[in-house]
């Protein structure tokens, strides 16, 4: 049989073969096959042609993706479902980003924390976004460890020091600096008696 006519229209690409017969593989899933009008094809390829057609549309997907921004793997499951993937393709093209070390779930956590930990955010900031992020529930317990109630306080010290000056001619100005602590996620008992005692010791100094 020859490939007698491809022609694309919407997310498919409609292919006609001299027995009259007709299928379809993704628009994306041809940049990994040799395949174009005129080629002799065997019946019993055209199962294996659009397999790997649509494996190859699904990897093009998600790497895609991955360039936009560093995502954890269950953001681009989401994302690939999304733009209409199935789960066997999906798994095909996370198992090939993992293996060419393009997702890796482990040093997403690393770096997360570290990037919130320079923005000032609490543990439980940290914590809920990793959840938001589909990292899985291993993982964030590890990553507990990593996230010490010592360097916690001395987080929200700093921060206490920038909101005081941010609010310094407030009239309410502790209440509008445990408001904006309580928004980075910081626990209020803590936030409380770490607010008054600073505010306290800075009227003294004055």
């Amino acid at each position: 049989m020859t490939i007698l006519k491809m022609r694309l229209k919407g997310d498919k690409i409609y292919i006609k073969i001299s027995s009259d017969y007709i299928f379809t593989i993704p628009k994306n899933g041809t940049y990994e096959l040799d395949i174009y009008e005129g080629m002799e094809l065997e019946f019993d390829d055209i199962p294996y042609l659009r397999l790997r057609a649509y494996e190859a549309a699904a990897k093009k997907c998600a790497i895609s993706i991955l360039k936009r921004g560093f995502i954890s793997e269950g953001m681009l499951r989401d994302k690939m479902r999304i733009k209409g993937h199935k789960n066997r393709f999906i798994n095909f093209a996370i198992q090939y980003c993992k293996e060419y070390e393009l997702l890796d779930d482990k040093r997403f956590v690393r770096l997360a924390i570290s990037s919130l930990r320079l923005k000032g955010k609490s543990n439980r900031h940290i914590l809920d976004y990793l959840k938001k992020a589909k990292i899985s529930s291993r993982l964030i317990e590890k990553s507990k460890n990593k996230l010490s109630d010592e360097g916690e306080i001395k987080l929200l010290k700093e921060a206490i020091r920038k909101y005081y000056k941010v609010y310094e001619h407030k009239e309410k100005q502790e209440e509008y600096m445990i408001k904006a602590l309580m928004r980075k996620g910081f626990k209020y008992d803590s936030i409380k008696s770490l607010v008054s005692r600073y505010i306290k010791n800075q009227k003294r100094k004055k």
